[in-house]
């Protein structure tokens, strides 16, 4: 790459010289920032241009702002770390660090039509096995960090439908049933911002990318394949740690 050819955008100098800036300050959390007239005074920059690099930094979750007092630095989040390869379900994994959790269900029914035909080719169900869909909000220390969804085939859980408003781990659930010795596999993994209602949900703003898991739950006694997952989390809350040694 010829790195003479690369532009960096106007808005991204700014918030890089606005970085370095409070760097130089060793601004902490929930300290003042300079005012975007002072900002623009020192750097001989427009006040709009300042402006706009302090709202993205707000956005990326940098920045809070209060009406009519100014910009503070935001207060450090918890850093949680997270097994990726494990066969600890997510409420084991927070219980082991002592950290406060719990789930709340945003979303429960069987799959529309496109979403089901999807679902029983990838969970290798007949046709007329139908699909349920639960989608739960993981809160963290008080705070949503995770949206987990789950599909999962009602052939072998004929009463996920009475249950889903009261599960907390569907891997509970699924030892509960008999599926004892279950694996996450297929993982993939990618990254996207977060959509208005993914915001709402997660508490996040919309430049806060989020990591996100297309992975599956196997029981490893018959090689089934029980769900498969979408998992999206709030990349500022999670520190995501890979094993080289996963048996």
């Amino acid at each position: 790459m010829n790195f003479d050819e690369f532009k960096v955008s106007k808005e991204a100098e700014i918030r890089g010289l606005i970085h370095k800036e409070f760097l130089k300050l060793g601004l902490k959390a929930g300290e003042k920032i300079p005012s975007e007239n002072e900002l623009a005074d020192q750097f001989n920059i427009k006040r709009i241009d300042i402006r706009a690099a302090l709202v993205q930094m707000e956005k990326m979750g940098q920045l809070n702002s209060k009406q009519g007092v100014g910009r503070f630095m935001k207060d450090s989040l918890p850093a949680i770390e997270l097994e990726i390869f494990d066969k600890k379900s997510f409420s084991e994994k927070m219980a082991l660090q002592g950290i406060p959790y719990e789930t709340r269900v945003i979303f429960a029914d069987y799959a529309d039509e496109i979403t089901q035909k999807k679902y029983q080719v990838a969970l290798n169900c007949s046709e007329d096995t139908r699909i349920f869909v639960i989608a739960r909000v993981r809160v963290v220390y008080g705070l949503p960090s995770a949206i987990h969804i789950s599909y999962i085939r009602t052939d072998l859980f004929p009463d996920i439908s009475e249950k889903a408003q009261t599960i907390q781990s569907v891997f509970k659930y699924f030892k509960s049933k008999g599926h004892v010795n279950l694996k996450a596999e297929e993982m993939v993994l990618h990254t996207n911002f977060p959509t208005i209602s993914e915001q709402a949900y997660l508490e996040c703003n919309e430049l806060v990318p989020l990591i996100m898991y297309d992975t599956e739950t196997v029981d490893q006694d018959t090689g089934i394949t029980l769900e498969k997952i979408k998992i999206k989390y709030r990349s500022d809350l999670f520190k995501h740690k890979i094993s080289l040694n996963n048996e």
